[in-house]
C-alpha cells in the first residue's frame, strides 16, 4: 500500500517537522521516543512553537482520528466534505460503537460537542477496533478470546468494548498498566497516540524495519552464582562473582548480550534465583560490600550496589542522581528518611502507565521482589534520595 500522509490538525502541528531531540521534553531515553520519532517523519505529529513536544497531554477526539484519517483512510479523507470536520467525516466509518459517534447522533448528526475533548481509551480501542476490521486485519475470535486471561480488569470492562479490547490486546495494538488493567475509563496522550499510529502503521503497511538483532551470533557467558554461599560474606561473595566475570565490551552486559532493558531483566532473575524473596540481609559486618568507586557500604545500600555489579559489571560506570532522572532497568534508589532506609532496584518500568516494579530492601529487612508503585510517586518520597545507574 502506498503511504500518504497529509498536514496534521494545526492543534497536533504547530511547528515545522523537528527531530524528538530537538523538544527539550523528550529525551532520548523517553518511552516512546522511537514511535514519536517515527511519526514526526511522518508528519502525522508535530510539537509546539515553544520547543515542546508535550508527551503527556491529552489527545481529544479529532486529533486522533485526524492522525488515522489522514494516514489510514486518505480516499475517505478525500473525499469528506472540506471544513473544520473533515476529519471526522472521514472517520466516521470507524467511530461505530463510541461515545464519539453517539454524542454526534445526539446533537443532531453535529461535531460540536465531546470532538474536542479528551479522548477515552475504551473510545481509542473501539475505533482501532472498528479500523482494523475495516481493513481485513482483525483476527478471529478465537485468538480475541486467548487475550482475555491476560486483561486484569476484564469483569469491569462494559460488555459493548469488550470485542474491541480483547481484539486489540490480542494484535499487540495496546496494553494497559503494569498491573495488567486496561483501565479504559482513562484517557489517551500524545505519545501513547504515536505508538498506537506505529502500530497500526506497521500492520496496514508492513512491519518497521529496525536495527538487527545485537545479540545475533553472540556467544552467552554463563554467569557465575549470585548468592552467599556458605559462610561467605557479600564481600568475598563479589569478589568471586567479579573474578569470574570477563570484562564487558561496550554497550554490552556480563554475559555478553546488549545492554537492553530485556537483557538486564534477564541478569535480575539470575539475582533473584541466588538471593530470592524472604533472604534476610542485615546492616552488618558481614553484608558490608566495597563497590569500585564507592568508600565502603552497609545493608541496603551493600545489597543494591552488589545486584548492579553482578548485573552490569562491576567495571561499568556510575552515574549518581539526587533528583529522580527518567529511571531505567536496573536503576538503584537509596532512600533515607529519619531512622528509616530501603532500596529500590527497578526490575520494571512502564512508563505509557507510570508505574515500575522492583525489588525492594528495607533497613535490616527480608528481600522483597514483588514491590511495585507508582514511577510519579518516587519523586515524592521525603526524605534523601540517591540514583545510582549505569546506563549513561
Amino acid at each position: 500500500m502506498k503511504r500518504i500522509f497529509l498536514p496534521l490538525l494545526a492543534a497536533l502541528c504547530l511547528i515545522l517537522p523537528a527531530r524528538a531531540a530537538d523538544f527539550y521534553d523528550l529525551p532520548e531515553d523517553h518511552w516512546a521516543h522511537a514511535e514519536i520519532q517515527r511519526a514526526l517523519d511522518a508528519d502525522v505529529v508535530n510539537g509546539y512553537g515553544d520547543g515542546s513536544f508535550q508527551p503527556t497531554r491529552e489527545v481529544t477526539a479529532a486529533q486522533f482520528c485526524a492522525m488515522l484519517t489522514r494516514s489510514f483512510l486518505t480516499e475517505e479523507y478525500a473525499a469528506a466534505k472540506e471544513g473544520k470536520y473533515q476529519a471526522m467525516e472521514a472517520c466516521r466509518p470507524v467511530l461505530a460503537g463510541t461515545s464519539v459517534e453517539k454524542t454526534w447522533r445526539d446533537l443532531g448528526k453535529r461535531w460540536d460537542r465531546y470532538v474536542n475533548e479528551p479522548l477515552s481509551r475504551y473510545d481509542m480501542a473501539q475505533i482501532i477496533y472498528n479500523l482494523a476490521s475495516k481493513k481485513d486485519a482483525a483476527p478471529g475470535e478465537k485468538s480475541a478470546q486467548a487475550a482475555v486471561p491476560e486483561i486484569g480488569d476484564w469483569k469491569e470492562i462494559p460488555q459493548d468494548f469488550r470485542a474491541a479490547v480483547s481484539t486489540c490486546w490480542s494484535m499487540g495494538l495496546l496494553r494497559g498498566q503494569s498491573d495488567g488493567r486496561f483501565a479504559g475509563e482513562g484517557h489517551l496522550n500524545r505519545a501513547q497516540a504515536a505508538v498506537i499510529w506505529f502500530r497500526l502503521d506497521d500492520l496496514f503497511n508492513g512491519p518497521y524495519r529496525g536495527p538487527e538483532d545485537p545479540d545475533a551470533g553472540v556467544e552467552v557467558q554463563e554467569m557465575p552464582a549470585f548468592g552467599l554461599q556458605g559462610d561467605e560474606t557479600v564481600q568475598e561473595m563479589m569478589s568471586r562473582v567479579n573474578r569470574a566475570t570477563p570484562p564487558c565490551e561496550e554497550g554490552r552486559l556480563p554475559n555478553g548480550k546488549a545492554r537492553t532493558e530485556e537483557n538486564v531483566r534477564e541478569l535480575l532473575d539470575l539475582a533473584k534465583q541466588g538471593c530470592p524473596g524472604g533472604t534476610v540481609w542485615s546492616d552488618t559486618l558481614r553484608y558490608d560490600y566495597r563497590c569500585p568507586r564507592f568508600a565502603p557500604t552497609r545493608g541496603c545500600l551493600a545489597f543494591g550496589l552488589a545486584v548492579s555489579d553482578f548485573v552490569f559489571g562491576e567495571e561499568a560506570p556510575f552515574t549518581q542522581y539526587r533528583e529522580i532522572p527518567a529511571l531505567s532497568v536496573g536503576d538503584v534508589l537509596h532512600i533515607r528518611g529519619g531512622d528509616a532506609e530501603r532500596v529500590l532496584i527497578l526490575t520494571g518500568v512502564d512508563r505509557e502507565g507510570d508505574s515500575y516494579t522492583a525489588c525492594e530492601l528495607e533497613k535490616n529487612g527480608k528481600v522483597n521482589w514483588d514491590e511495585w508503585g507508582s514511577l510519579s510517586g518516587l519523586i515524592d518520597i521525603t526524605g534523601f534520595t540517591m540514583v545510582y545507574s549505569r546506563w549513561k
